[in-house]
């Protein structure tokens, strides 16, 4: 009987050992979904994980960042993020998930702005009727930066200096705005719908 408590007791001890090296090895702050979407500002990244979130923000650049994959012109797999920017809370409150994206006078066909000389938008630009059409298909045609290549997926960065309003473009770190609005879609099956997981909205509060 001693023999057996003993045996039960070493197995118990291996078992312990083997579940506390595993946590060391593989810690719950490394693993990756690929519908997080962050906002960097300053060097650090803010996990956005509601549909709806507001934040505050300094007056000055900041970045949403997001997995997606790559955009491929050959294969017609056009993966992008669609990003548009309000003054009006009332904007954002008729998508909801589970409509189709050509509902949305701001997301539908033919609604994506053209970007800079550069490739670029150079500017986030508030417009209720269109938006950011934000790819990356290759160092020389993208439209975001690239932060990681995972392989099937890329960590991607929209960066917002200069805000485009009303004709006018102000730095961000000079804008006298008090909060604005950002809805964010991001289609992974393409299948033209909002689904759970592809859309966030977001206040963003500027710190006076």
């Amino acid at each position: 009987m001693k023999s057996i408590k003993m045996t039960f007791f070493i197995l118990m001890g291996i078992i312990l050992i083997y579940s506390c090296n595993s946590t060391k090895l593989r810690p719950k702050e490394l693993a990756i979904s690929y519908d997080d979407i962050y906002l960097f500002q300053n060097g650090k990244e803010t996990l956005i994980n509601n549909v709806m979130q507001e934040l505050e923000i300094k007056r000055d650049k900041f970045a949403i960042r997001f997995y997606n994959k790559r955009y491929d012109s050959d294969g017609k797999k056009f993966h992008s993020a669609k990003i548009s920017a309000f003054l009006d809370k009332t904007d954002l409150d008729n998508i909801k998930i589970g409509m189709a994206e050509s509902e949305l006078p701001y997301f539908s066909p033919g609604t994506g702005m053209a970007s800079s000389q550069s490739g670029k938008y150079e500017n986030l630009i508030f417009k209720k009727n269109a938006h950011h059409y934000l790819i990356y298909e290759n160092s020389e045609s993208k439209r975001l930066n690239l932060v990681d290549d995972l392989g099937e997926y890329l960590k991607l960065e929209f960066e917002v200096s200069n805000l485009f309003i009303n004709g006018e473009i102000e730095k961000m770190s000079e804008t006298e705005l008090k909060e604005f609005y950002l809805v964010i879609l991001i289609d992974k099956n393409l299948n033209e719908v909002i689904d759970k997981g592809e859309l966030n909205k977001l206040l963003l509060k500027i710190k006076s």
